[in-house]
């Protein structure tokens, strides 16, 4: 009782309806395949009329198999165009770097802002996780923000928030003891960050009394070695969840671990040759991205699983995971690190770090040729030890074998990675 009043305060303060949109989905997830479909088909239609109605990229477009796939490049230039100008609710902008580092600003409204939350708790609740229970966070701002309303917000739903930006054998410590100490029933955040934590708890041979339910993970693959390192680490059931919050996709993993179930009452997905995902936010009526490109690769399950939980089931995510970047002396950021050290300099379009155990380089795209980087190379050595951080300014990116260049990139010398894509 004392959780609901404390998540029905928050939806009260923020407009939103988390706690009963949570409980309509624990109630349809068990429907049928085929009921699930047509609930969807309902919405995607009301959709539809919505978006042909309101913006005038769609109008002439008589239907849905009509609307073009779009991306983030589409989605900068053509903003007036998908902002509703119909909307009259609270707006909520969102800022992605995506996986090559390339900014991307968007809206959401009230009811995309109730579905991102309700499907969270619901990947939560699987985990064992009740209503208010304290609750570990692990991650960057990118899962919690900095402000006084976040701040107001994650006390009200009892959560403790930890860094991933700082992972040195003391502050890990000292995150196991607290974790411990406040009685946490969920650890959540970045699957990266939990396993390193998990990995220095498993060394030191020393497990607190943790009063843990289950762990999720977000963000990033969760293998199954990172899973059974943090199963043996924090003594409970790992869960991971998927998602891609501008396209609306929310996925969560059921106790039988074996894929994600899709929510389809936020999104109606596609999946197209060579397996990329192709998302419509359907509760996005503040900002409109039809058949939005995620960028990722994805292999849905070819039936639905044996839970009896009719939604889609995505049996693998390909491509989620970013490196923890790590130094000879063990120091370790998180990845995202550096998307927040550089996501507000609107002169970098795009960057990407690539380091081996010495040097570290950091590529960006900039129109400035005569970028000025002191004060982020100061930063990064406060961060890191390496002999040689650099950056490199409007050179190629070193990319992987499918083409597409990751933003942080461990690779086995530096010199010879950068010397290859320069003569390609």
């Amino acid at each position: 009782m004392v959780g609901r009043l404390r998540f029905g305060l928050i939806d009260l303060i923020r407009r939103t309806s988390t706690v009963s949109i949570l409980h309509e989905l624990e109630a349809i997830q068990f429907a049928s395949p085929s009921d699930l479909q047509r609930r969807q088909q309902a919405l995607l239609q009301t959709y539809v009329e919505l978006v042909r109605k309101a913006s005038p990229l769609y109008a002439r477009l008589s239907g849905f198999a009509q609307f073009p796939v779009i991306d983030k490049a589409f989605a900068n230039a053509n903003r007036a165009g998908l902002v509703n100008p119909d909307y009259r609710g609270k707006v909520v902008n969102k800022k992605t770097g995506g996986s090559t580092g390339e900014p991307f600003v968007y809206a959401t409204g009230v009811k995309a802002q109730s579905y991102l939350w309700a499907a969270i708790l619901l990947s939560w609740r699987v985990a064992g996780y009740r209503l208010g229970e304290p609750v570990a966070f692990i991650a960057g701002t990118a899962l919690f923000g900095t402000g006084y309303k976040q701040k107001i917000y994650y006390a009200l739903m009892n959560v403790r928030m930890y860094s991933a930006f700082d992972m040195s054998a003391a502050r890990l410590d000292a995150y196991a003891a607290d974790i411990a100490r406040q009685r946490c029933r969920l650890v959540y955040g970045y699957a990266s960050a939990i396993h390193q934590l998990a990995l220095h708890i498993n060394k030191s041979g020393r497990r607190p009394p943790f009063r843990l339910r289950g762990v999720v993970c977000t963000a990033e693959v969760l293998t199954p070695a990172m899973r059974e390192t943090i199963e043996q680490a924090f003594g409970v059931p790992c869960f991971s969840q998927y998602g891609c919050n501008d396209a609306g996709v929310s996925a969560y993993e059921c106790e039988r671990r074996s894929g994600f179930h899709l929510i389809t009452e936020r999104s109606y997905f596609e999946v197209l040759p060579g397996g990329r995902l192709v998302s419509t936010d359907l509760s996005n009526d503040a900002f409109f991205l039809p058949r939005y490109d995620t960028g990722d690769l994805v292999e849905m399950a070819p039936a639905p699983c044996p839970c009896g939980r009719g939604f889609p089931l995505i049996k693998s995510v390909v491509g989620r995971a970013n490196d923890l970047v790590e130094d000879q002396a063990g120091n370790t950021v998180h990845s995202e690190f550096f998307t927040h050290l550089f996501r507000e300099d609107r002169r970098i379009s795009e960057f990407q770090v690539v380091y081996d155990a010495r040097e570290l380089v950091v590529i960006v795209h900039c129109a400035d040729a005569a970028f000025a980087h002191p004060p982020y190379l100061e930063r990064i050595a406060a961060a890191l030890a390496f002999d040689s951080v650099r950056f490199a300014v409007n050179q190629p990116f070193v990319a992987i074998k499918n083409g597409k260049h990751r933003f942080v990139m461990r690779v086995d010398n530096v010199e010879l990675a950068l010397g290859e894509t320069l003569a390609c």
